[in-house]
């Protein structure tokens, strides 16, 4: 009852009257199960080599009761309806690793103050392997350590105006078995904008219209068989998305994404790059 009545009382805060208009707090949802719809495309370019995935499936978050002293929030999640084809030259086959996403599941932690996420695990073999893959995945590496925040899903808390545009700038050390290099050492910049564009009311729900860039860049020195490659790596991710003020939950988000990857050999001074672009949607519902 204490996180309930928490939410609720986050819930009433997020809509402030000021001089300047109606102002609103972007709360995130924090107690309600709900759903989350994905479906993704991707397509990488390598040298003569082309690939492109489709990929769609289903989330389902479940909140675990909280405790009595709120010191934790913590959510269980589960994948399932997941469906994914691969495309190499003219063929395209069924993704079974992809697949076996269905049926996994994981805990996560959220620090009740701050909404940071403070440890993910997989609640059996088959999802911690699973889980394991996807963190060792080129892709997945990119994002490690991005901002994953229950409560405050577009920065730091703060009431926010139709017209208003934020920034948050982060660089940190990109260090260890990343990118398939038995070693890296560099760093990771990131810069997100966030532009609230628009508000309306649809059916007793406040929604946020709000568009996304981020521009994200590491460049570093990566060693694995008695190579030396000098990585610059650059991302640009565009996102349209109805945020609803009253749910807490994304009604939908269109994103874009391209990455382009130029590898230097240090020894040979050979070049060699990496496309990959993505689209991809996002909805979610209460359940």
């Amino acid at each position: 009852m204490t996180q309930i009545k928490y939410w609720l009382f986050i819930s009433t805060l997020s809509i402030v009257l000021s001089n300047d208009g109606e102002g609103y707090r972007f709360i995130g949802n924090s107690t309600q199960d709900y759903y989350q719809d994905l479906e993704s495309i991707f397509e990488m370019s390598f040298g003569p080599w082309d690939f492109l995935m489709n990929y769609s499936g289903r989330q389902t978050h479940e909140f675990v009761a909280p405790k009595e002293n709120l010191d934790e929030i913590v959510s269980k999640f589960s994948w399932s309806r997941v469906i994914a084809t691969t495309r190499v030259g003219d063929k395209v086959e069924p993704n079974h690793d992809a697949q076996k996403q269905n049926g996994t599941s994981y805990t996560m932690t959220y620090d009740p103050i701050t909404g940071e996420m403070t440890n993910l695990v997989g609640n059996d073999e088959a999802s911690t392997q699973m889980m394991e893959m996807v963190e060792s995945d080129e892709i997945g590496s990119l994002f490690q350590g991005e901002e994953n925040n229950i409560l405050y899903p577009f920065g730091p808390d703060s009431i926010r105006y139709v017209g208003d545009v934020w920034t948050i700038e982060k660089e940190e050390e990109q260090s260890g078995n990343v990118f398939a290099f038995e070693k890296f050492e560099g760093t990771k910049k990131s810069k997100k904008t966030y532009n609230f564009k628009k508000f309306k009311e649809k059916r007793g729900n406040k929604i946020a219209y709000i568009k996304l860039e981020n521009n994200l860049e590491i460049v570093g020195v990566g060693d694995s068989d008695d190579k030396s490659i000098e990585l610059t790596l650059s991302t640009a991710i565009k996102g349209d998305i109805k945020f609803n003020i009253t749910t807490g939950l994304m009604e939908s988000c269109k994103m874009s994404m391209s990455v382009t990857t130029v590898g230097r050999d240090l020894e040979d001074d050979s070049i060699k790059k990496f496309f990959m672009t993505m689209s991809a949607k996002i909805k979610q519902k209460l359940k």
